[in-house]
């Protein structure tokens, strides 16, 4: 990092791109000692080939994030930044105290940083160099909403890539956000690099590859210091969590680290926790320069268009220039940035700036007219072949941006995760809905196999269940990353359809059925547990974790999940229903209550595949409710079918009702429920992944792995306020 040190100890700095060598990198090798003997050859070129790939997509995944930010048409904003003069890094022999009160020299350990004149962002050869400088590889960008620590710390990421080498850690750049507790009872984080292990493999699935690379290679990444953490917003945790996650970050023995946070919030860490980043240097955006401004504005535009040099040369030659509310709008980036945005259609005029009374009135101004500038109607391309890009209007694009940005405020988030959807329908709302339509369904099957009696204790049985699993808060299950994969499957299939055989069997014979029903009924059981052996951690490194990606691993993985319950639960209640009169069973009921007889071991039969239910699509709620619902429906006695037809096909029915029921616990089904009962009310669009990412491609949003954020959290805290397009 080259800085040059001003009169009041200002710093500015220039950060692109080298290589990442010498003692910064090599330094982790010092005093590592091996109790466990060399590793098998096989396992270091498992471990050399995972640091490759993972190098390559996560170059490849920034890359087209700068690229769909926009950042390098044609560079990005001059940025600078200094020493911090805040009281939030170690003190230093050549720092000495300051007296409460007065601005005192940086107290960051940064004697041994040598200096050089200010450089772009986009020079990611000086922001390496920059970086190489550092006493002991730890960083603290600290900056203003707005300043500029994402890019910067993005086109960081990039320039390290640009430099890597086999042997280097790999350069890694995360967002906080997903950094939460690890144990819902113990206030904290989850530690460091039990987080950041299994991240790697949430954005990078390959990397559970087990053939390719072997077990646990995301472990042995971290653990082994072969991941260079760079985290982004460390401000966009739980402000609960703040403190912890600084002590956390400066015991977990990370080698090399950047962190980027707001001011404000990082302070209150430091002051809550008592401790700072011991070997962290830490810097601070400044604002940036009116000219540096200016040479952003203009930098896409055409000779001819003068619009903003005319508009700032006049503008200089006023003795109050530096305190109008339009040139303290230039120094923040953000608003820099939006500018360019909203003035660069020619018959736009900034100097309509002018008439704003304030530094708030011109940034608000700004913020408003961002969405009207990105959404402005664009002519239909020539001919009529071809996929037709969506085309959103402006009301209809604020409304479902609004109602998303106040769904993220309400749960405290800055990352808009597509299976959290399911959260913005109010839980008796979805209850309701969910438990009429299952006790419909079930209702409707028991009225065929038993008569109205049976037909009212499905209905009422699956419909309490399904009111109650949406409407009571409940861990869910997080979305699955696999794909489908037939090759090296064949001993784990084998495998799993004996055992799935075998249980079927088990079932049969607690059913009563005869001899040769319990054999024919072991085959769909054996299949279906036999089917999510095909369902493996992709291998295709160039699929790195997308929102859209995301979604279709999961829908897989529901789908084949779905299958394999509707499967057996179909053909168990056919070949029960046909072949099986409960009314004569050798095992002990219970009852008559009323009209109804219930069978104690069907019954228990019936609560262990409810459980299982609950138990992966539902959570602990779902286990409870849904374990009762399989006691009674399995439990309660009514006579056999008089046609093997009927009662198969009222077991398609029950089969395919029960994989729904699956399915939809699932974040990929829950999805697929809550959106559509939001875009039956217009909250959100129908194909709501395509409105997402063109609002990527639009430059509203930003990709984060598998996640979507607000590219400007100000913007979004815009929406979130606007109520005037509320639904």
């Amino acid at each position: 990092m080259t800085a040059e040190t001003g009169d009041a100890g200002r710093t500015e700095n220039a950060m692109s791109g080298g290589r990442v060598r010498g003692s910064v990198i090599q330094a982790r090798n010092i005093g590592r000692i091996s109790f466990a003997g060399q590793p098998k050859d096989d396992s270091r070129e498992r471990l050399e080939a995972a640091k490759a790939r993972l190098a390559e997509e996560v170059r490849r995944q920034w890359e087209g994030e700068v690229a769909a930010q926009g950042l390098r048409r044609p560079e990005p904003i001059r940025l600078q930044w200094a020493n911090t003069r805040r009281a939030v890094a170690v003190r230093t022999a050549t720092a000495p105290p300051t007296p409460a009160g007065q601005a005192g020299p940086t107290r960051a350990t940064t004697s041994s940083v040598p200096s050089d004149a200010l450089g772009r962002c986009g020079d990611l050869d000086g922001l390496v160099q920059a970086f190489r400088t550092l006493p002991q590889g730890h960083l603290v960008m600290l900056g203003e909403r707005g300043s500029g620590k994402t890019v910067w710390v993005m086109l960081l990421t990039l320039g390290l890539l640009g430099s890597y080498e086999p042997g280097d850690p790999v350069p890694v750049l995360l967002t906080a956000s997903s950094w939460e507790s690890g144990n819902t009872w113990v206030p904290g984080v989850e530690h460091l690099r039990t987080w950041l292990a299994r991240r790697l493999v949430e954005e990078y699935p390959f990397l559970a590859d087990k053939e390719a690379y072997g077990a646990g290679v995301a472990q042995r990444l971290v653990t082994g210091g072969h991941v260079f953490l760079l985290l982004d917003g460390l401000d966009e945790m739980s402000e609960a969590l703040h403190a912890p996650a600084l002590g956390e970050l400066d015991d977990s023995g990370q080698e090399l680290l950047v962190v980027t946070c707001r001011v404000a919030e990082y302070e209150r860490a430091v002051e809550r926790s008592g401790r700072v980043l011991s070997r962290a240097v830490v810097k601070e955006m400044l604002p940036i320069g009116v000219r540096q401004a200016e040479g952003f504005l203009i930098a896409d535009r055409p000779w001819e268009d003068t619009r903003w040099q005319s508009l700032l040369a006049e503008l200089r030659d006023r003795p109050d220039f530096p305190d109008l509310p339009l040139s303290r709008a230039l120094t923040s980036p953000l608003m820099v940035a939006l500018a360019r945005v909203i003035y660069a259609p020619p018959a736009k005029d900034p100097r309509e700036l002018l008439s704003l009374p304030d530094l708030a009135s011109v940034e608000r101004h700004l913020l408003t007219a961002f969405l009207p500038a990105v959404y402005r109607p664009r002519p239909a391309p020539p001919g009529g072949s071809g996929r037709v890009p969506a085309s959103y209007g402006l009301p209809e694009a604020r409304g479902w941006l609004g109602f998303i940005a106040r769904h993220m405020a309400r749960n405290g988030t800055h990352d808009l995760e597509w299976w959290q959807v399911a959260g913005a329908v109010p839980g008796w709302v979805a209850g309701l809905v969910f438990g009429v339509v299952s006790g419909l369904m079930f209702g409707f099957i028991g009225a065929a196999a038993g008569g109205p009696v049976i037909g009212l204790v499905f209905g009422v049985s699956f419909g309490s269940a399904g009111f109650v699993v949406q409407a009571v808060p409940s861990r869910r299950p997080a979305p699955a990353r696999v794909e489908i994969r037939l090759r090296g499957t064949v001993r784990v299939f084998a495998l799993r359809f004996t055992f799935g055989c075998v249980t079927g069997m088990a079932l049969g014979f607690g059913f009563e059925l005869p001899s040769w029903a319990q054999l024919v009924l072991g085959a769909p059981f054996g299949l279906a547990v036999a089917l999510h052996a095909w369902l493996r951690a992709p291998s295709d490194a160039t699929k790195v974790a997308s929102p859209g990606l995301a979604l279709e691993q999961d829908r897989v993985s529901t789908l084949v999940l779905g299958v394999s319950f509707a499967l057996p639960f179909g053909l168990t209640f056919g070949t029960v229903f046909a072949f099986t009169d409960p009314r004569v069973s050798a095992w002990p009921t219970l009852g008559p209550v009323g009209e109804l007889t219930f069978n104690t071991v069907f019954g228990l039969a019936g609560a262990l595949a409810g459980w299982t239910v609950g138990h992966l699509s539902y959570g602990r709620v779902g286990r409870f409710a849904y374990s009762a619902v399989g006691a009674v429906v399995s439990g309660v006695v009514f006579p056999p079918a008089d046609d093997p037809g009927f009662a198969f096909g009222t077991g398609i029915a029950f089969g395919v009702a029960c994989g729904l029921v699956v399915m939809l616990g699932r974040p990929w089904g829950a999805f697929v429920f809550a959106h559509a009962l939001l875009a039956l009310t217009g909250r959100l669009p129908w194909r709501l992944m395509r409105f997402l990412q063109d609002a990527h491609r639009r430059g509203v949003l930003r990709q984060a792995g598998a996640v979507f954020q607000f590219r400007h959290a100000r913007v979004r805290d815009r929406l979130t306020s606007h109520r005037d397009d509320d639904l």
